[in-house]
Protein backbone atom coordinates (compact mmCIF):
# COMPACT_ATOMS: atom_id res chain seq x y z
CA UNK A 1 0.00 0.00 0.00
CA UNK A 2 0.95 3.60 -0.95
CA UNK A 3 1.85 5.33 2.50
CA UNK A 4 4.31 8.34 3.68
CA UNK A 5 7.26 6.07 4.34
CA UNK A 6 7.35 4.36 0.92
CA UNK A 7 7.15 7.37 -1.04
CA UNK A 8 9.84 8.87 0.94
CA UNK A 9 11.84 5.87 0.97
CA UNK A 10 11.19 6.48 -3.35
CA UNK A 11 12.55 9.92 -2.56
CA UNK A 12 15.45 9.34 -0.55
CA UNK A 13 17.07 6.62 -2.71
CA UNK A 14 16.65 8.90 -5.72
CA UNK A 15 18.49 11.30 -4.12
CA UNK A 16 21.17 9.18 -2.77
CA UNK A 17 21.23 8.43 -6.72
CA UNK A 18 21.89 11.71 -7.63
CA UNK A 19 24.38 12.38 -5.26
CA UNK A 20 26.44 8.84 -6.48
CA UNK A 21 26.47 10.47 -9.76
CA UNK A 22 27.86 13.91 -8.68
CA UNK A 23 30.62 12.24 -6.64
CA UNK A 24 31.22 9.50 -9.78
CA UNK A 25 31.64 12.39 -12.54
CA UNK A 26 33.68 14.69 -9.93
CA UNK A 27 36.16 12.07 -9.86
CA UNK A 28 36.20 11.02 -13.73
CA UNK A 29 36.60 14.97 -14.16
CA UNK A 30 39.69 15.32 -11.46
CA UNK A 31 41.27 12.14 -13.60
CA UNK A 32 42.04 14.48 -16.86
CA UNK A 33 44.01 16.76 -15.16
CA UNK A 34 47.23 17.75 -16.63
CA UNK A 35 50.33 18.27 -14.70
CA UNK A 36 53.66 20.60 -15.46
CA UNK A 37 56.77 20.63 -13.93
CA UNK A 38 59.89 22.20 -15.01
CA UNK A 39 63.54 20.36 -14.79
CA UNK A 40 67.10 21.20 -15.60
CA UNK A 41 68.84 19.67 -18.05
CA UNK A 42 71.93 20.44 -20.14
CA UNK A 43 73.25 19.46 -23.71
CA UNK A 44 74.51 16.23 -24.37
CA UNK A 45 77.53 17.26 -26.03
CA UNK A 46 80.53 19.28 -24.70
CA UNK A 47 80.53 22.36 -23.26
CA UNK A 48 77.17 20.84 -21.22
CA UNK A 49 75.49 24.21 -21.01
CA UNK A 50 72.62 24.10 -18.73
CA UNK A 51 68.74 24.84 -19.38
CA UNK A 52 65.85 24.62 -18.15
CA UNK A 53 63.22 21.97 -19.67
CA UNK A 54 59.15 21.99 -19.45
CA UNK A 55 57.57 18.71 -19.09
CA UNK A 56 53.93 17.92 -19.12
CA UNK A 57 51.91 14.74 -18.22
CA UNK A 58 48.59 13.50 -17.20
CA UNK A 59 47.94 13.03 -13.51
CA UNK A 60 46.90 9.79 -13.03
CA UNK A 61 44.33 9.36 -9.72
CA UNK A 62 45.02 7.07 -6.65
CA UNK A 63 41.83 6.58 -6.33
CA UNK A 64 40.87 4.55 -9.53
CA UNK A 65 39.14 1.77 -7.23
CA UNK A 66 36.65 4.48 -5.85
CA UNK A 67 35.29 5.00 -8.87
CA UNK A 68 34.58 1.04 -9.65
CA UNK A 69 32.51 1.17 -6.36
CA UNK A 70 30.78 4.53 -7.02
CA UNK A 71 29.83 2.87 -10.13
CA UNK A 72 28.56 -0.57 -8.36
CA UNK A 73 26.65 1.43 -6.14
CA UNK A 74 25.16 3.70 -8.73
CA UNK A 75 24.17 0.13 -10.37
CA UNK A 76 22.53 -1.26 -7.01
CA UNK A 77 20.65 1.68 -6.28
CA UNK A 78 19.36 2.36 -10.14
CA UNK A 79 17.84 -1.10 -9.32
CA UNK A 80 16.75 -0.95 -6.45
CA UNK A 81 14.71 2.43 -7.34
CA UNK A 82 13.26 0.62 -10.53
CA UNK A 83 11.63 -2.28 -8.76
CA UNK A 84 10.29 0.70 -6.35
CA UNK A 85 8.96 2.61 -9.11
CA UNK A 86 7.73 -0.77 -10.66
CA UNK A 87 5.53 -1.36 -6.96
CA UNK A 88 4.52 2.59 -7.04
CA UNK A 89 2.68 1.83 -10.25
CA UNK A 90 1.74 -1.16 -9.12
CA UNK A 91 0.43 0.15 -5.85
CA UNK A 92 -1.41 3.21 -7.76
CA UNK A 93 -4.04 0.73 -9.49
CA UNK A 94 -5.90 0.60 -6.45
CA UNK A 95 -6.16 4.71 -6.20
CA UNK A 96 -9.36 5.40 -7.58
CA UNK A 97 -8.73 9.57 -7.83
CA UNK A 98 -7.11 9.99 -10.97
CA UNK A 99 -5.81 13.21 -9.70
CA UNK A 100 -3.91 11.54 -6.82
CA UNK A 101 -2.39 8.92 -9.15
CA UNK A 102 -0.85 12.03 -11.20
CA UNK A 103 0.68 13.69 -8.61
CA UNK A 104 1.71 10.56 -7.23
CA UNK A 105 3.63 9.80 -10.39
CA UNK A 106 4.45 12.88 -10.91
CA UNK A 107 6.46 13.32 -8.07
CA UNK A 108 8.07 10.04 -7.32
CA UNK A 109 8.21 8.68 -10.18
CA UNK A 110 8.80 11.97 -12.72
CA UNK A 111 10.68 13.78 -9.42
CA UNK A 112 9.10 16.86 -10.51
CA UNK A 113 9.25 19.62 -8.42
CA UNK A 114 6.05 20.92 -6.60
CA UNK A 115 5.83 24.35 -8.86
CA UNK A 116 6.11 21.73 -11.68
CA UNK A 117 3.36 19.74 -11.09
CA UNK A 118 1.42 22.83 -10.62
CA UNK A 119 1.72 23.77 -13.83
CA UNK A 120 1.20 20.01 -15.32
CA UNK A 121 -1.96 19.88 -13.10
CA UNK A 122 -3.35 23.51 -14.00
CA UNK A 123 -3.31 24.37 -10.47
CA UNK A 124 -3.07 27.86 -9.25
CA UNK A 125 -0.89 27.33 -6.52
CA UNK A 126 1.87 24.74 -5.35
CA UNK A 127 0.32 24.20 -2.22
CA UNK A 128 -2.85 22.47 -4.02
CA UNK A 129 -0.86 19.59 -5.06
CA UNK A 130 0.42 19.06 -1.33
CA UNK A 131 -2.36 19.16 0.26
CA UNK A 132 -4.87 16.88 -1.71
CA UNK A 133 -1.70 14.61 -1.55
CA UNK A 134 -1.59 14.94 2.18
CA UNK A 135 -5.42 14.69 2.57
CA UNK A 136 -5.28 11.23 0.72
CA UNK A 137 -2.37 10.19 2.81
CA UNK A 138 -3.95 11.18 6.10
CA UNK A 139 -7.34 9.84 4.92
CA UNK A 140 -5.58 6.58 3.99
CA UNK A 141 -4.22 6.28 7.51
CA UNK A 142 -7.45 6.57 8.99
CA UNK A 143 -9.03 3.97 7.19
CA UNK A 144 -5.57 1.34 8.07
CA UNK A 145 -6.83 2.25 11.82
CA UNK A 146 -10.60 1.75 11.50
CA UNK A 147 -9.44 -1.73 9.99
CA UNK A 148 -7.88 -2.35 13.29
CA UNK A 149 -10.78 -1.85 15.44
CA UNK A 150 -13.02 -4.02 13.55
Amino acid sequence: MINQEFLKQVESINNELVGLKKRLKNLENKECTSVKDSVRGSSTSYPYIQHSCVIEGIEVPKNRHLKAKYRKMIRSKTYKLEKLKIQLEYELNYIKDPEIRDIIRYKYNDFKSWVQIMFLMKYNSESVAKMKLKRFLEKNKLCDKCDDLN
